[in-house]
């Protein structure tokens, strides 16, 4: 059933696809308003995406890495898997003729290695694609806004605290 799987038994499963992200600084660069529409082939090698609109909070940046968490509430649509002969109705998605979907609420924890002038390696950890099992995500960000600084030498969100503290000197030392 599973056409996407790593193993055997399905318990691993690899979801290719695309993500179109806009974030819009709400408060320094610490906190955004994020919003989020991808789309990728999902277990059963059908169309399936997401949009959500979410809050992040990048509570680490120093350098060449950056690590931040968001909420946010997802709408998630699929190709109507009932046309699969080994397929359980679970109850979860709500059905149409064509598509699948749900509502649910979506956490991220992301850690982003700058790369570019405007690019980074992200890694993600997510809880929001199916109920009772986690997503990694491994992607490449390109930031469109020319204006944007990755690669910073103190960080821009925290003020002279950050730049002055020896909480500071102690994440140099780990992540340089």
């Amino acid at each position: 059933m599973f056409e996407n799987r790593l193993t055997k038994d399905g318990t691993l499963i690899m979801e290719p696809g695309y993500q179109l992200n806009y974030q819009k600084f709400i408060y320094l660069t610490t906190f955004s308003l994020e919003v989020k529409q991808g789309i990728h082939s999902d277990a059963a090698a059908k169309m399936a995406g997401h949009f959500s609109l979410g809050l992040r909070w990048k509570f680490f940046h120093t350098g060449r890495s950056s690590l931040s968490i968001s909420g946010s509430s997802v709408y998630a649509y699929r190709e109507n898997w009932n046309s699969i002969p080994q397929y359980v109705e679970d109850n979860i998605y709500i059905d149409n003729e064509k598509y699948q979907y749900k509502f649910l609420f979506g956490s991220e924890l992301e850690y982003n290695i700058f790369v570019g002038k405007r690019s980074d390696i992200s890694f993600s950890l997510m809880y929001n694609n199916s109920y009772n099992s986690l997503t990694l995500g491994i992607g490449y960000r390109f930031w469109i806004n020319p204006l944007v600084n990755l690669k910073e030498d103190k960080c821009s969100s925290c003020g002279k605290r950050w730049s002055q503290g020896k909480f500071r000197k102690f994440w140099h030392k780990i992540w340089r």
